[in-house]
């Protein structure tokens, strides 16, 4: 799952993510990023619900914690259990940081891109069809019709590389990535776009979004990706909500290549 790009977190910082419902933050550790749980381990409250630095202090009961997760003596309560809380491992591409591996060889380039907006869009379709809505190729021409061609390039010529959890479209200088079993990646130049779709129900989904500006970019070429951008996902979250339940029939490759790696793991 995508966390958030390096530039968004500061040394000494820590992050409460959205996606996990801010169970856990992400967390810049002299350099080195983890996520770390969220919950004190006293009476199952959430500590920080907001970014900060440094120590964090549970709002029940005043547990204290440092950034690495270490309990702490506070003011008036002190930390009875001596288990820091748990930590899991951050895992690096490009500058973009996730909860899992991710073995692509392509560069995009990505150290001076700017968070410009994080939003929740509520979308009645499952995760899956949500992705398989990325992933497929033969629906351009008709649910997007004309709008990638305002960027100049047709995504119907597209090259792809599969990977272990997931797959890579590229076509003139753009880059759609898919990492299972919810994140995807759309890339222009000067421009990223990443949604994380998260399971509400069998019938609808939390879908997390990220917009990011490249700053050496001209303000002109943003305005266009963010249109085409949101237009299309528009159109997406439309068409996803028109499909009934999820195929296992008739997959084209891509998507036999995501259902292969659904039914090969535990999620």
């Amino acid at each position: 799952m995508f966390l958030a790009h390096k530039n968004s977190i500061k040394e000494g910082e820590y992050i409460p993510l959205e996606q996990y419902n801010k169970t856990k933050i992400i967390a810049n550790i002299r350099g080195e990023y983890k996520i770390i749980s969220n919950v004190c381990p006293h009476q199952k409250s959430l500590i920080s619900l907001k970014k900060g630095l440094g120590n964090r202090v549970c709002p029940y009961h005043n547990w204290t914690f440092d950034i690495s997760g270490n309990p702490l003596t506070s003011g008036r309560t002190t930390c009875k259990n001596n288990d820091p809380l748990k930590v899991e491992q951050v895992y690096e591409w490009d500058n973009m940081l996730f909860s899992v591996p991710f073995n692509s060889v392509t560069e995009l380039k990505l150290k001076d891109l700017q968070l410009i907006e994080q939003r929740i869009d509520i979308v009645n379709a499952n995760t899956v069809t949500i992705m398989d809505l990325f992933l497929d190729v033969d629906h351009i021409p008709t649910v997007h019709k004309g709008v990638y061609e305002q960027l100049g390039i047709n995504p119907t010529l597209v090259s792809w590389n599969y990977y272990d959890n997931g797959s890579e479209q590229t076509v003139q200088g753009a880059k759609w990535v898919a990492i299972y079993p919810n994140t995807m990646i759309e890339w222009q130049l000067g421009s990223l776009f990443i949604t994380v779709a998260e399971h509400i129900n069998e019938c609808q989904s939390k879908v997390h979004v990220f917009k990011y500006r490249d700053v050496n970019m001209h303000e002109k070429v943003w305005e266009m990706n963010e249109y085409v951008w949101e237009t299309a996902w528009a159109q997406d979250k439309r068409q996803a909500e028109l499909i009934i339940g999820i195929n296992y029939d008739n997959l084209e490759t891509p998507k036999q290549h995501y259902r292969d790696w659904l039914n090969g793991s535990n999620v």
